[in-house]
């Protein structure tokens, strides 16, 4: 019963701190395009963090439910999500510059700049699952 309250605190925690990030730096990023840089800002801007928090919130229930199943497979799996996860950012700037073509640039470095942010964010989010798993053993 004990693992399972833990299994939930984390995935708490996780949803708390991926909902905090993407909120602070997507309304801080967005507030400074709109007020400082207003020449950069484009309208698709909130497009960006909802992507990658929705992205993180599937990698989240993805890496539980694998880890789950089989736990020693984690690191195959949460590699397996980073490619998945590049090359959906590459399709997302692709379908940006085929339908929308506003501001390219602007978009693809602020795309980038939320990939980081991602990255750090899943390398975390592994490091906390692993911690967890090493923890049982």
């Amino acid at each position: 019963m004990e693992h399972f309250k833990s299994v939930g605190r984390l995935r708490f925690r996780l949803f708390l701190f991926v909902t905090w990030v993407y909120s602070v730096v997507g309304v801080s990023l967005g507030g400074l395009l709109n007020t400082i840089w207003h020449t950069h800002y484009f309208a698709w801007f909130p497009a960006i963090p909802i992507y990658y928090y929705v992205l993180c919130l599937v990698l989240l229930a993805f890496l539980e439910k694998a880890n789950r199943k089989h736990p020693d497979s984690i690191i195959n799996n949460y590699m397996i999500t980073r490619v998945v996860k590049l090359i959906l950012s590459i399709v997302f700037i692709w379908l940006y510059m085929f339908f929308v073509r506003h501001q390219i640039r602007m978009f693809a470095i602020t795309l980038m700049i939320f990939y980081f942010i991602s990255m750090f964010i899943d390398t975390y989010i592994f490091y906390l699952y692993e911690k967890r798993r090493m923890k049982k053993r």
